[in-house]
């Protein structure tokens, strides 16, 4: 799914606003017509594990 940043009002909606959750067809048709742009999705880091540490007795 993809987020396209609205350039230009379009059904409704105010420039500047963001349409989450789009199709990548759908947010190609709004780049192409010129009432938006993709944003790029930011990937969320993978959790980092904690080293397990070994108690020395």
């Amino acid at each position: 799914m993809t987020n396209v940043l609205l350039t230009k009002k379009y059904k409704s909606r105010e420039a500047g606003s963001i349409l989450t959750d789009l199709s990548e067809g759908e947010a190609t048709a709004l780049e192409t017509i010129g009432v938006g742009q993709k944003l790029k999705e930011e990937e969320q880091p993978a959790p980092k594990e904690k080293a397990k540490k070994d108690s020395a007795e």
